[in-house]
């Protein structure tokens, strides 16, 4: 693969499902932290308020590496590498077939 690693493609399958299940949970996390920015501390009072807007900060904002853009960039990678992994498979399933077609078409032109 492109991203600087082999795998043995007898276990990709595996890895695949294991990537897949990995993404799964990301997204829970990432509705764990929308759960956590609509939190908000009992209380009108200003350390309430404060408290809250930070919590929304941490886990929202952009700027700050939130909690949340921490996650989905994770997602975003890990989608990344099912959607080059189910592409590398793809591609060697279509060789391995295209070698066999080749292969018995040498042999059929031999006898």
């Amino acid at each position: 693969m492109s991203d600087g690693y082999e795998i043995d493609l007898e276990r990709a399958p595996q890895i695949l499902a294991n990537l897949k299940e990995a993404e799964s949970e990301v997204q829970k996390l990432i509705a764990r932290a929308s759960e956590l920015a609509l939190a908000s501390f009992q209380g009108s009072d200003s350390v309430s308020n404060h408290a809250t807007q930070e919590i929304r900060n941490l886990t929202l904002d952009s700027e700050s590496g939130s909690l949340f853009h921490a996650i989905t960039a994770y997602q975003e990678a890990i989608a990344t590498q099912i959607t080059n992994l189910e592409t590398t498979l793809l591609n060697y399933h279509s060789t391995e077939e295209l070698n066999a077609i080749t292969g018995a078409s040498m042999d059929l032109l031999e006898t």
